[in-house]
């Protein structure tokens, strides 16, 4: 699956006052990170999209037509 996350949100987590805790893994990559705030989670997505941009960017170029 590719751009892809698996997000576990732990028991500590409150919604209400947008507090998570939990474990997120990149699927392609499998780099996994275990956070103890939002900011952390969100620190660690914008790592793994950039990461991700990036790899895409590198990526050779399909001409029309082209699979």
């Amino acid at each position: 699956m590719k751009d892809a996350f698996v997000l576990r949100l732990g028991r500590e987590s409150e919604p209400d006052r947008r507090h998570f805790v939990g474990w997120i893994e990149e699927v392609d990559t499998a780099r996994e990170f275990r956070f103890q705030s939002t900011e952390e989670l969100l620190t660690f997505l914008s790592e793994c999209l950039t990461d991700i941009r990036h790899r895409h960017e590198s990526e050779p170029r399909k001409r029309d037509g082209q699979t």
